[in-house]
């Protein structure tokens, strides 16, 4: 597959099947991805992978963490369950972490020096036929969630990636056309 053909068929992928992903398959992917541009050769990220054991605690402590913030309390005790069952759904959660240290203009440097590694684990996991959905905000973004993957005081969440072999892939969205969007100087 060419670089064009899978930057277009990559997809925001929510639904996986159970069937588990090796963790050699992990590593191959993020020993590629970190070829990522990265300014004076910094490097800035780091990963917490959570997958089979360590996916149900990792799952388990996202669910308190959830009731902690109060995000929970005006949810059923159903409502509760699907949501823990949505979370236990996704085989994988590579947490991308980044340094944040230097000027302002290299933290944002690294920030988007560790978006482009990002990108490069979704696109080499497409090539492999994996799914995934890079996720942030919310609850992720939080220093409750920071602590509870053991960032340190230096290091902030980029993202989380789900990852699993798709269930559903979902159709291609229409997007603005690039020159509705480009300004000539």
């Amino acid at each position: 597959m060419n670089a064009r053909q899978l930057i277009l068929e990559r997809r925001s992928v929510r639904a996986y099947t159970d069937q588990p992903i090796p963790n050699e398959m992990i590593e191959e992917i993020l020993e590629a991805a970190i070829y990522a541009p990265t300014h004076k050769l910094r490097e800035p990220w780091r990963f917490v992978l959570a997958n089979e054991d360590g996916q149900a605690r990792y799952v388990d402590q996202l669910m308190n963490l959830l009731a902690a913030r109060g995000q929970l309390d005006q949810k059923t005790d159903e409502q509760r369950q699907l949501m823990r069952q949505k979370f236990a759904d996704v085989p994988v959660y590579l947490t991308v972490l980044y340094e944040v240290q230097g000027t302002e203009d290299q933290q944002m440097e690294d920030l988007l020096a560790t978006a482009a590694m990002i990108q490069n684990i979704q696109l080499l996991a497409t090539e492999l036929g994996l799914g995934c959905c890079w996720k942030s905000g919310k609850h992720w973004f939080t220093d409750g969630y920071a602590e509870l993957i053991g960032a340190t005081e230096t290091e902030r969440v980029a993202g989380v990636i789900q990852l699993g072999w798709p269930a559903v892939i979902p159709p291609l969205k229409k997007r603005t056309a690039a020159r509705d969007k480009l300004t000539h100087f």
